[in-house]
């Protein structure tokens, strides 16, 4: 008896074991450490995904490329966290390493991952989403498992071998860290953190719509301090705070070291915002509205940053240069209060050092670079423009007896542009000694820029009307002064930047049917997609129905008898930038 006893414990003893070891490497996996494969790694499994610019993008390792596949859920804390750290580090765009993001869950719609793309993305990413299931099967594929604690991360190394994989955030030092100890890849380590990085809390990074139809990031802009205030169009506090702000100096002009943003809340649309936006004049604040109902959300999330679940209105987040959050304040504040903690929010960052000579002054590049990114018109991607296509060239003037002044004229920098359906309005940082600037638009057919308009007074904005809805447009500004004879001098190179008219409104109908509704709705010319909405009440938030880019969408489980309201939205996405049409709305009581 006791020795089948010893028997039956020792054959427990032994399957526990067995079961343990086998366990073991998923093991590490769900506790969130790496699983290293064995020596020489293990056979990598090919996917192929979709990009946000529609290419096909393999799961199969390029020569002479260590990939870094992350598996992720667009809103995700943990990914959002890991992308922005990748995104960020100088190895992202190393051409013997290769990132690509996936986004797991096939709920999420190509322009919402687009979105996540602008806020967490980087030219060194590329963005893939999957509206059915086939990333959320690759990840499997690699995890063995169909859940996990995102993001999921799986270095793949030159031989398009699997080294390791990995769940939970990690920063672009700890994946770099996991690649050197099976890639041979000369690494010196991190580049100096910018001044005042060490402070603060990492900003989330929501993309707003403001009252124009244009998308504006939370995303903090280099040496730009953000005051970001969620409030709405009745409350007092709120209406104080703007009317504050609006009679101050600094509230009026345009600053290129503070951006001021309004988020509402409670689903206000753009039309409402708009009109609330009347009441504060020619201000320098951004005026953004609530259609899709996410400001309150994310406005709770700024809180939790500080471990607050509510209180006064507005809320008021002070985000500096370096994409920090340094302080939240709740209630009303006066344009001095609120000016007093932007000194803060500076004082905690070093200030850039004055570029030496020879150097653009905004951003230290030599001059002749865009300081915006864009490429300058000069060497444009498209074409090459011969002399007689480059706007006002920087050709020695007839008279020799004139001199330019030494240091010539400053190049046009923070080149920003908000569009409508018809027309756009650029804006760019003063430059003290312009005497005009110079507004240029590029002719895709014609490959060449043609002079829009030339600005004779020192004014750092300029209106382009007329434009056709749903077009994607480029425009380039330059600043000039005059000589002795009346010549222009231009500055040196261009400041450019992409945009895209909003598309026109949709003109649909309903038709109600047995609990459910049919939409249907015209084509719009140049219209990426459609987004449709519904709510039951005029005052509720809207739901989405489907985003698509057909004609006609039927909502089913509707209530008999019950009146419900629908809208239909039309988008452009241009350059990784969404621009969405206004709309009206129609109800209808269902049989």
């Amino acid at each position: 008896m006791a020795v089948n006893k010893l028997i039956q414990t020792r054959t427990k003893i032994k399957t526990a074991v067995f079961m343990l070891l086998f366990l073991f490497p998923f093991l590490y996996v769900m506790m969130g450490t790496t699983v290293q494969a064995a020596e020489g790694g293990t056979e990598n499994k090919h996917y192929t995904f979709k990009s946000t610019s529609d290419a096909d993008v393999s799961t199969k390792a390029n020569p002479g490329e260590v990939t870094v596949l992350i598996f992720g859920n667009v809103g995700c804390s943990q990914t959002r966290g890991t992308l922005g750290s990748v995104s960020a580090c100088d190895w992202v765009q190393r051409p013997d390493i290769r990132v690509i993001y996936a986004a797991c869950s096939g709920y999420y719609s190509k322009e919402e991952v687009l979105e996540e793309e602008e806020n967490y993305g980087g030219p060194g990413i590329t963005f893939c989403y999957d509206e059915a299931d086939g990333i959320l099967a690759a990840m499997a594929g690699y995890t063995g498992k169909s859940g996990g604690k995102m993001p999921v991360i799986v270095l793949i190394d030159q031989d398009d071998k699997v080294q390791s994989i990995t769940e939970g955030k990690k920063t672009a030092e700890e994946i770099m860290a996991e690649i050197i100890k099976f890639a041979d890849i000369d690494y010196d380590g991190p580049l100096t953190p910018p001044a005042g990085s060490e402070s603060g809390i990492e900003n989330w990074n929501y993309t707003l719509t403001d009252i124009n139809g244009t998308a504006v990031s939370t995303k903090a802009n280099p040496d730009e301090v953000t005051v970001l205030m969620f409030g709405y169009t009745t409350c007092g506090k709120t209406k104080s705070t703007l009317d504050s702000i609006a009679g101050s100096d600094w509230g009026k002009e345009q600053r290129s070291d503070i951006r001021l943003i309004y988020a509402d809340v409670y689903g206000a649309g753009a039309d409402a915002v708009k009109d609330f936006a009347q009441n504060y004049g020619e201000t320098n604040i951004i005026f953004c509205h609530d259609q899709e109902a996410k400001n309150w959300n994310n406005a709770l999330t700024y809180l939790g940053l500080y471990q607050q679940t509510g209180g006064s209105f507005p809320y008021i987040v002070y985000i500096d240069k370096n994409n920090k959050v340094q302080n939240i304040t709740l209630g009303s504040r006066t344009a001095e209060e609120i000016m007093a903690e932007i000194q803060k929010v500076i004082a905690n960052s070093t200030p850039t050092p004055n570029p030496g000579p020879g150097t653009d002054s905004d951003t230290g590049q030599n001059p002749g670079t865009d300081s915006d990114t864009e490429q300058d018109p000069e060497t444009d991607s498209d074409t090459t423009p011969s002399d007689d296509q480059k706007p006002d060239s920087d050709k020695k003037p007839d008279d020799d007896t004139v001199k330019k002044p030494t240091a010539g004229i400053a190049n046009v920098s923070r080149l920003k542009i908000t569009s409508s359906t018809k027309k756009v309005m650029l804006s760019w940082k003063k430059i003290p000694e312009a005497e005009g600037y110079v507004i240029y638009q590029y002719n895709r057919s014609k490959k060449s820029w043609t002079e829009k308009a030339a600005l004779k007074t020192n004014t750092a904005s300029y209106t382009v009307k007329g434009l056709t809805p749903a077009t994607g447009y480029r425009f380039a500004v330059k600043a000039y002064t005059q000589d002795q004879n009346g010549k222009r001098i231009v500055s040196g190179s261009y400041t450019s930047a992409y945009t895209a008219t909003a598309p026109d409104i949709v003109n649909f109908k309903i038709t109600p049917g047995k609990k459910k509704a049919t939409v249907k709705w015209s084509k719009v010319k140049g219209a990426t997609g459609y987004k449709v909405y519904y709510k039951t009440k005029l005052k509720d938030l809207w739901k989405k129905v489907k985003t698509t880019k057909g004609k006609s969408c039927t909502k089913t489980k509707l209530k008999s008898g019950k009146t419900y309201y629908f809208t239909v939205k039309a988008y452009k996405t241009y350059k990784g930038k969404t621009y969405t049409s206004s709309f009206f709305i129609k109800k209808v009581k269902i049989k």
